[in-house]
């Protein structure tokens, strides 16, 4: 039985093989890759991190139209505690949504995260 699978497979393998000319590595052939300029490279990996002064705005969903609003937000208080917080908000014509988590992520009150949801429909 372990013979035939061996034999199986190396039949498999013959079949399934590329053509050794497929392997020939042809440095003079224009297709294979591109050249680019340091400033054409830097505008594809360029990585912008935050906008900076005199930067386009970018128009933002109006809450009034109905859109989410996401704010996150990270503070520490008096006592030492550092802690961590979002709020999801979603106002439409007939409805309203909202959603929080919150937790102390460095801290004397360090504790489990806490979280709410809630939302009306209005008739």
């Amino acid at each position: 039985m372990y013979g035939k699978t061996v034999i199986l497979l190396v039949a498999l393998a013959a079949v399934s093989a590329i053509p050794y000319s497929e392997y020939q590595y042809d440095p003079e052939v224009q297709d294979v890759y591109e050249e680019l300029s340091p400033e054409e490279i830097y505008e594809i990996h360029r990585i912008r991190r935050s906008l900076q002064g005199g930067a386009p705005n970018f128009p933002q969903p109006s809450q009034q139209n109905g859109g989410w609003q996401v704010s996150p937000d990270l503070g520490r208080d008096d006592k030492g505690n550092t802690r961590g917080q979002i709020e999801i908000q979603n106002k439409g014509k007939d409805h309203d949504f909202n959603a929080g988590w919150g937790k102390v992520i460095r801290g004397p009150n360090k504790a489990k995260p806490t979280w709410h949801v809630g939302g009306t429909y209005r008739w």
